[in-house]
């Protein structure tokens, strides 16, 4: 049988088609020759070929080939007891033509040719029997004879064109497919490697806005470096679409499970959406008080399912708002999270809901012109709560919007409730809420149902008021410990506000631009309005302190950060002593070892891609020397591969935690939390009157000068690199245009050449081609960021070489690189000579102190 044939879904049954026909056909036949008074003999035996083939199906005995074998040679003997009868000749050539038929559908061209032979020996055996028996041949019997033989030689030769006519169109079809698919896989690979290079550049964006923010005291400077950070965060999002989809389509996509408090996913994901939500839209969030405390499920996924699905019905609704609703249903293994996201936006037709799994998939042109993204939301939806064992259903009509619920099974940790009162009985709840302000009826809906939810889930009561003289008349007649306001509420009757804000805690529900006036003693509730700040609010004691913002601190934990890139110590002192961190380094995993052997860390942060000894085997290595010391540390690993399988490597090779670059300060935080004992990790409270303090702050550092005299006094040290051919547009960009920090990278750049030069050229020498990787992917990178791109490109060349161990390819073209590095290391040292030299000896002397000025790690490219 041809092998693409053979692989084809009809032709796999056809065994079963033809055993279905031999039943069918055997049993017409005892019926008929009951009727003509034919052999009783042989129907037995044709009863007992039927049961037989039956019992050989439905025990699996023998292969499908060799079934289809046995059933066909069977069906053909019980032809020939047919046609055998001379009362049969001439309607022999009807059941014959079918068979033939139906062994076409098996693609054996020997079938054919064989039933061919049966229909002649029968034919030819009815002629010779009506020869003795005296029959005349008469001119009607031989055309009729000769026209039966052409129709089954006419049959047999359509059989087989038909089966050599499917063959080649199968086996085109197969080819297509497979080239189809093979540029599914580059294209995939292609836009994972693209988005993995423009994870570089965002890393920088990101986190040079983050440091000039905290620095910047103008308003409106921080107000643009803000519009800076959240436009490179917008990019971020979108290269994790690509990288989420690429893994999706591949069918890489791999579910790390670990343990998770419902609260703090649903904090994060609020805090996020509460930078994207249009002013005019309101974002209602209702958590089920049932659903339990801790979970497990792969957060990740989780936190970007509800994202998706929050900011899809953002982008859809132009006026009202989205109502997320999350609750659980109890099940043997666990409990199924339920979330229902609705939205008051344009709603969907039959057409499009058919469609909106499809990648790239944005609705009509009229969606298309309104809205924004990459329209791989909801597949990346629909391919993570698959992946994750949930479903997922769409309930849409144009202009009634959308209602979109997922279920997902968890396995439960804490079963107690996710948010519950310390002392209920000690509470007496009042509100000042209309929600009549709201135009669209839905919003004023789902806010009465959220309310009620918080109210019947927490088991205490609110007495709620809509007007200020409702409110004193309130307040008057019962001592309440407790009063939610909303914002335009509040500016209804700011005096009575504030008199009770002296007596009893005044939450305000508003907006971030929401000022309060000097002297205030309300507290501030930033929208979205959800439960778990309600719950927050309740349990803290009144006399703690108003507006209390907890941020993370580690004070005093020392910090080992390996890394085989000296801008990346750099990065790393300035990024961990945000929370007071004592940062060391190590430039190997050797050096790592060796002073773990002797000095006391609290953390580790590993990098992977190192010359000599990867991240993987340091870390190993490291455990031993800990389990001689009696000690244990938390290892981290540090990476710019965010698939989701370089995760699940790193925490099953023994790391005890995972962080992808650009680093999220809410990602870094929770791993800080989960691997750090509690008493190292301390929230530190600011509020709106009183200025934080960081435990550790940046030490300002005066920009070295330049050299007034270079090598020609009329070239600025920009335009002496450009003329080397560096790109100081892409080197100033990465640097947010600060000359200083350029300067810095330079130097940097500069600093060691000549020994990163000769290890380079001794590994290709020697042909030690994972080391040479190693050293040329650090080049790469640093080229790229100084904006040397042409050297950059060969770098990648030569690490990708190196990665095959393409040897003509690194001979030919390694010294070409080492000539071009060299170039450019001097003409960088003519630019800022002096204080190349000076910044050289100055680099020598770091300790590890924390007190460098730079802004993100330079992520590993792999």
């Amino acid at each position: 049988m041809n092998d693409n044939l053979g692989e084809n879904s009809i032709f796999k049954t056809s065994h079963l088609m033809i055993l279905t026909s031999f039943s069918l056909f055997s049993v017409i036949l005892i019926a008929e020759s009951f009727v003509m008074g034919w052999e009783t003999w042989m129907l037995f035996i044709i009863a007992i070929a039927v049961i037989g083939s039956w019992f050989i199906q439905l025990r699996d005995i023998l292969t499908s080939y060799q079934r289809l074998w046995v059933y066909s040679i069977l069906m053909m003997f019980t032809a020939v007891f047919y046609g055998i009868h001379l009362t049969s000749t001439y309607d022999l050539v009807g059941v014959i033509i079918i068979c033939i038929i139906l062994s076409t559908m098996t693609g054996i061209k020997a079938l054919i040719n064989l039933w061919q032979v049966t229909y002649y020996l029968i034919i030819a055996y009815d002629v010779v029997a009506m020869w003795r028996q005296g029959y005349t041949f008469d001119s009607l019997v031989i055309s009729r004879t000769m026209l039966h033989v052409f129709l089954i030689l006419l049959a047999g030769w359509i059989a087989r064109t038909i089966i050599r006519k499917w063959a080649e169109i199968l086996g085109r079809s197969k080819d297509e497919i497979e080239i189809l698919q093979g540029a599914t896989t580059r294209l995939n690979d292609f836009l994972a490697n693209v988005s993995h290079e423009i994870r570089t550049p965002i890393n920088a964006v990101i986190g040079l806005t983050d440091v000039c923010i905290e620095k910047e005291d103008n308003p409106d400077i921080q107000k643009d470096l803000i519009s800076v950070k959240d436009a490179g965060k917008r990019v971020a999002e979108q290269i994790s679409d690509i990288l989420d989809y690429s893994e999706i389509d591949m069918k890489k996509l791999a579910v790390n499970v670990e343990q998770y408090m419902l609260s703090s996913v649903i904090n994060d994901v609020v805090t996020e959406m509460a930078y994207i939500k249009p002013e005019h839209l309101e974002l209602i969030v209702d958590v089920d008080a049932g659903c339990p405390d801790m979970m497990a499920t792969d957060v990740p996924k989780l936190k970007k399912i509800l994202w998706h699905l929050i900011s899809n019905g953002l982008k859809y609704t132009k006026e009202g708002g989205v109502y997320v609703h999350i609750y659980s249903i109890t099940q043997d293994y666990g409990i199924n999270l339920c979330i229902e996201v609705e939205d008051t936006g344009i709603g969907m037709s039959r057409e499009e809901r058919e469609h909106i799994f499809e990648h790239f998939y944005q609705g009509d042109s009229g969606r298309t012109r309104s809205t924004s993204g990459l329209g791989l939301g909801m597949a990346i939806v629909l391919g993570f709560v698959k992946a994750m064992g949930g479903f997922m259903i769409i309930n849409s009509e144009p202009g009634k919007g959308t209602k979109v619920k997922v279920s997902i099974p968890q396995e439960v940790i804490d079963a107690s409730k996710c948010m519950s009162l310390s002392t209920k009985n000690s509470f007496s709840i009042g509100a000042f809420l209309h929600f009549s302000k709201f135009p669209n009826l839905q919003v004023r809906e789902f806010y009465n149902i959220m309310v009620k939810h918080i109210v019947q889930g927490l088991g205490v009561v609110m007495r709620w008021v809509e007007t200020p003289e409702k409110l004193r008349e309130l307040t008057n007649n019962m001592e309440l410990t407790h009063l939610f306001v909303g914002e335009e509420e509040y500016f209804e009757d700011v005096e009575l506000i504030e008199s009770l804000a002296k007596k009893m805690v005044v939450a305000v529900i508003a907006n971030p631009d929401f000022k309060r006036p000097p002297g205030s003693k309300v507290r501030i509730l930033p929208k979205p309005f959800y439960c778990f700040p309600v719950v927050t609010l309740l349990n803290q004691d009144p006399s703690v302190g108003e507006n209390r913002v907890g941020k993370l601190m580690c004070k005093g934990v020392k910090a080992l950060v390996v890394d085989d890139e000296p801008m990346n110590h750099m990065v790393a002192k300035t990024i961990f002593k945000r929370y007071g961190m004592e940062v060391f380094t190590a430039d190997s995993g050797k050096e790592s070892i060796s002073m773990c052997e002797t000095g006391d860390y609290d953390i580790i942060f590993m990098d992977h891609m190192m010359p000599e000894m990867d991240g993987i085997e340091a870390m190993k290595r490291i455990r031993n020397v800990l389990t001689r010391r009696h000690r244990e540390i938390p290892i981290v690993a540090l990476t710019a591969n965010a698939v989701s399988t370089a995760k699940e490597m790193f925490l099953r090779e023994g790391f005890d935690g995972f962080i992808s670059k650009p680093i999220e300060l809410s990602e870094l935080e929770r791993v800080l939390r989960k691997v750090l004992p509690n008493e190292l990790c301390i929230d530190v409270y600011e509020t709106e009157d009183e200025t934080f303090e960081s435990v550790a702050t940046v030490a300002e550092t005066e920009p070295v000068a330049l050299q007034e005299t270079v090598a020609d006094e009329t070239y600025t040290p920009l335009e002496q690199l450009a003329a080397l051919g560096i790109d100081t547009r892409k080197g100033m960009h990465y640097c947010q245009e600060d000359e200083d920090f350029y300067k810095q990278l330079l130097l940097e750049y500069v600093k060691d050449s000549d020994k990163k030069g000769k290890e380079a050229s001794d590994f290709c020498s020697n042909k030690d081609y994972a080391n040479y990787r190693i050293m040329v992917h650090a080049l790469k990178s640093t080229s790229k960021m100084i904006g040397a791109t042409k050297l950059g490109e060969l770098a990648k060349a030569l690490e990708d070489a190196a990665k095959d161990e393409d040897e003509e390819f690194i001979r030919i073209n390694h010294e070409t690189a080492m000539t071009e590095y060299k170039r450019l290391v001097a003409g960088i040292s003519r630019a800022y000579e002096e204080a190349a030299g000076t910044e050289a000896v100055e680099g020598d002397e770091d300790t590890g102190d924390g007190n460098d000025d730079v802004l993100e790690f330079l992520p590993e490219e792999v």
